[in-house]
């Protein structure tokens, strides 16, 4: 029994020499996160340039343009992950997290500025509706999606920043919930216990999302906690990634995300054409469904997202053609400027079609429309993120002044 605990408390010694070690994965910033984001960026523009030219409901490649929402998936399991992941190390090595002020003050400078200038330059021109109206303040404290008669108003992509700032207020609440979890155990039993309880929290989510649905509470599903699954996925994975630090081979399933990322993203190709052309997949958002394709559509956006970010979380470096799409200058750049670009492009539908570039391009109202929303999108994105999101940031970055007084006189 001697031996047993001494080996035991060797390993533990020694894969918390592995998490101490300098290396990517020690890193606040995981390299290929960025093009993620391009990835998550295009499939949103993908669904809007569908629904504004009709390819969503009428073309043959509709049943894929439509399903555009796994963007907004992708985007919330990499929010959960970067933003959960530095909680996940404390708790691991027993340290004191980010500080909640700090951590406040960086989430909203980094959401807010460009957000609303967005919001106001957009609702003058070519017009939103709602944002200069009583209901003005739902708009520009980004909880528009909590109220059904502003939902569909002002950015209409606004309703999943509305989940996003919830769950930047959610999780430190979350987060000291599920330190506790843990408190005088080993690190293994730690990380084991939030990883079930973040299971249990996800299947939860779900159920009662499938439930608020079938009772026709359509406001509630677009609340966090209808949509925590993906949030969940995001800091399982997050909690691994820091379990595992520079280890990312001690699993079998990890060993393979590491070594064959290809085959990773063969799995979310196919299993996103299945489901596409399966019985089970709409081309509308909400109409058509029941209870049972609802909670189908969301299982599979979170599978194939989650499929999709493995290979960036998990050897990042190892090689293999999904990292290196991934690594090209024009995905990092895309990433980098994506907050602008989803912000800005889907309002210039309706303008772009009004000066005629619907149908420049014969048979194709849909290449037609995205080539030119696109391109207008990254000039705008890439201006957002040049004028206003890089002086935000510098701010967020910046610690904050505190007040000294001055000393009483001697």
């Amino acid at each position: 029994m001697a031996t047993t605990l001494g080996e035991t408390a060797g390993v533990r010694e020694e894969h918390a020499a592995a998490l101490l070690r300098p290396g990517p994965k020690r890193s606040r910033h995981f390299d290929l996160f960025d093009a993620m984001r391009a990835i998550a960026v295009f499939a949103v523009i993908v669904i809007h340039v569908g629904a504004s030219s009709g390819a969503n409901m009428n073309a043959w490649y509709g049943v894929a343009t439509s399903q555009g929402r796994l963007g907004v998936r992708i985007f919330f399991l990499i929010s959960a992950f970067l933003l959960y992941r530095p909680y996940v190390v404390a708790h691991l090595f027993e340290e004191r997290g980010p500080r909640t002020l700090s951590y406040a003050r960086r989430r909203a400078l980094r959401i807010l500025p460009a957000y609303w200038v967005a919001l106001t330059l957009l609702a003058i021109w070519p017009g939103l509706v709602g944002v200069f109206t009583g209901d003005w303040w739902l708009y520009y404290s980004v909880m528009q999606a909590f109220d059904i008669r502003t939902l569909e108003g002002g950015l209409v992509v606004a309703w999943s920043l509305t989940i996003e700032v919830s769950f930047y207020a959610a999780l430190p609440l979350l987060a000291l919930f599920l330190g506790r979890l843990g408190r005088d155990v080993d690190p293994r039993t730690r990380m084991q216990r939030q990883l079930v309880a973040l299971v249990v929290l996800g299947i939860l989510a779900e159920i009662f999302r499938v439930y608020v649905f079938s009772i026709g509470r359509r406001g509630l599903n677009f609340s966090l906690v209808s949509m925590f699954l993906p949030f969940a996925v995001g800091m399982a994975l997050a909690v691994v990634s820091a379990w595992l630090g520079t280890d990312e081979r001690r699993f079998r399933w990890t060993r393979l995300v590491v070594d064959r990322p290809g085959a990773v993203w063969f799995a979310a190709i196919a299993v996103f054409t299945a489901s596409c052309f399966s019985p089970f997949f709409f081309r509308t958002f909400y109409e058509a469904h029941t209870a049972w394709t609802w909670a189908f559509e969301q299982i599979v956006y979170v599978l194939v997202s989650a499929l999709l970010l493995l290979p960036a979380v998990f050897g990042e470096h190892a090689g293999g053609w999904p990292r290196w799409f991934l690594g090209t200058r024009f995905m990092g750049f895309a990433g980098t400027i994506s907050y602008g670009v989803f912000l800005w492009h889907q309002p210039l539908m309706r303008p772009l079609k009004q000066a005629g570039f619907g149908d420049w391009i014969p048979d194709s109202r849909f290449a037609s429309l995205l080539i030119p929303a696109l391109a207008l999108s990254l000039l705008l994105g890439w201006l957002s993120y040049r004028l206003v999101e890089v002086p935000a940031m510098r701010l967020r970055d910046q610690p904050p002044k505190r007040f000294d007084p001055e000393p009483p006189p001697n």
